[in-house]
């Protein structure tokens, strides 16, 4: 499932992790179910169509599973190769991630699992974005990853 921006200004630019808190905040309600957000920027920090969450991933961001097009391969590597395909079609210079799951602002061992994998597999894989920004949208809000965090 995509979403649609609601209407914008598409020339407005997001330069900052507080320009994107407030962007994030005005899409997103608080969390109601465990999925990781994809949202697309171009060169210009603008941000680009389509919103996708992914859903059904697992806890463990090393977890195997089988692929028709990858075979055996860690969950974190096919939503990698996924938001690389879908940042080729969208011409994506860079991605904001925001991991959804209920429960308090706290960041858990699952949350920075995934950022770090995030993070550091968008380095390691042809076609992904730079990764600007991490986020954690929960019970009551958003809550930015900083590096210090998850390394």
């Amino acid at each position: 499932m995509t979403h649609s921006l609601p209407p914008h200004d598409p020339q407005q630019r997001f330069t900052s992790h507080q320009e994107l808190a407030w962007l994030l905040n005005g899409l997103l309600q608080p969390a109601v179910r465990q999925q990781f957000w994809l949202f697309l920027f171009d060169a210009e920090h603008r941000l680009r169509d389509p919103i996708i969450p992914f859903e059904g991933l697992p806890a463990n961001p090393h977890e195997v599973h089988e692929t028709s097009d990858m075979g055996r391969v860690p969950f974190a590597a096919v939503l990698l190769q996924r938001i690389a395909w879908v940042s080729d079609v969208a011409k994506a210079a860079s991605m904001v991630g925001v991991w959804e799951r209920p429960g308090p602002e706290r960041f858990t061992a699952t949350d920075l699992r995934w950022a770090r994998s995030i993070a550091h597999g968008a380095g390691e894989t042809a076609g992904v974005p730079r990764v600007r920004s991490l986020f954690v949208l929960h019970d009551t809000g958003l809550r930015l990853i900083a590096p210090d965090d998850y390394i």
